[in-house]
């Protein structure tokens, strides 16, 4: 009996999320993610009941992920969608976060092209490509790649987080999952890892048991970024900041997080070229009512939050230091 082609399976933990849920979904359709996998925890903004609507459409699995113990959403998520079996041994697991949408750049630009173009790989990480405010101060429900087409440069090593990675990978070859890549290899060796960077070449031995960051002689964007909208607009920037980081519980977010994230040297707008498909499969989504009336309604919710946040003293002086250096015709 042929053994069965690969699926390519998503997992993203997720909260509050609402207004850019469905291009988010839309995107990793056009790349042929085959099975989105979204645990939600504590929404108030509709993200879960959305969800669940593409759910019962048949369009992605939505599982609660909320708990009444104070621990960490993403660890929980990632151990229930091993304990559930969304994916087999020889599928492709791909954790990826709701502000992160993977950019392809060979073949068809999709996931398929892409393990085709690395014929050997088991592993590929995908290092970020920061993607900063573009002196966006109001929120508008639009396409965020739309919106959003200044990065760093490929070759910008600082901060830190300018050379991220994120990891796909064959399921049965590692037990434990990351926010950026796999832990507890089920082989003894990186060789046995097949583990490639995004242009295609062998990581280094080190990357085996640490590390979560590319360096000069790992980092590759030839075939595949991933493109990291951390900030968005600045209005969408204090309703961030009221949440809270997904992945990092306590923190606040302010100035020295959006400093180090809102890079802006180069344009790339490479991403578009799935843009026809995410846009027909964006409205395919939209034509059904309930999902039109729950996704228009999360994002006049955002307006509503953003428009109580610009009262706040706090909010305001951030809002000062966010749009400082802008023309008056910018900050309109």
């Amino acid at each position: 009996m042929a053994e069965q082609d690969p699926r390519y399976v998503s997992v993203t933990p997720m909260k509050n999320e609402g207004p850019f849920v469905l291009e988010w979904v839309a995107h990793n359709r056009a790349i042929g993610v085959d099975k989105i996998v979204v645990m939600t925890n504590d929404c108030t903004d509709g993200t879960d009941a959305l969800l669940q609507r593409l759910d019962d459409l048949g369009i992605l699995k939505h599982v609660d992920n909320n708990s009444g113990k104070q621990s960490s959403p993403q660890k929980r998520a990632y151990r229930k969608f091993l304990s559930m079996d969304f994916a087999q041994p020889n599928d492709w697991v791909i954790v990826i976060d709701a502000d992160e949408m993977i950019n392809v750049k060979t073949g068809d630009n999709t996931l398929r092209a892409l393990t085709d173009a690395i014929p050997d790989a088991k592993t590929i990480s995908m290092t970020w490509r920061l993607f900063g405010n573009a002196g966006k101060v109001g929120y508008e429900d639009r396409f965020l790649s739309d919106q959003y087409r200044r990065a760093a440069a490929e070759n910008t090593k600082r901060p830190a987080q300018a050379w991220g990675f994120k990891t796909m990978f064959k399921r049965g070859l590692w037990d434990r999952l990351g926010v950026h890549r796999p832990h507890r290899a089920t082989v003894e060796t990186m060789e046995e890892c097949h583990w490639y960077n995004g242009s295609g070449q062998l990581m280094p031995d080190r990357y085996f048991t640490k590390s979560w960051r590319s360096m000069g002689d790992s980092v590759g964007y030839d075939l595949v970024q991933v493109n990291h909208y951390a900030l968005k607009s600045c209005e969408s920037y204090l309703v961030k900041k009221m949440r809270g980081r997904a992945h990092h519980l306590g923190d606040s977010l302010g100035m020295e997080y959006w400093n180090m994230m809102n890079q802006n040297a180069e344009e790339d707008g490479s991403i578009d070229a799935t843009l026809d498909r995410k846009r027909g499969l964006y409205y395919e989504m939209l034509s059904d009512p309930e999902v039109a009336r729950l996704h228009h309604a999360s994002c006049d919710l955002h307006r509503k939050q953003i428009a109580q946040l610009r009262d706040l003293p706090e909010m305001q002086e951030l809002m000062q230091q966010m749009t400082a250096g802008l023309t008056a015709s910018q900050r309109a």
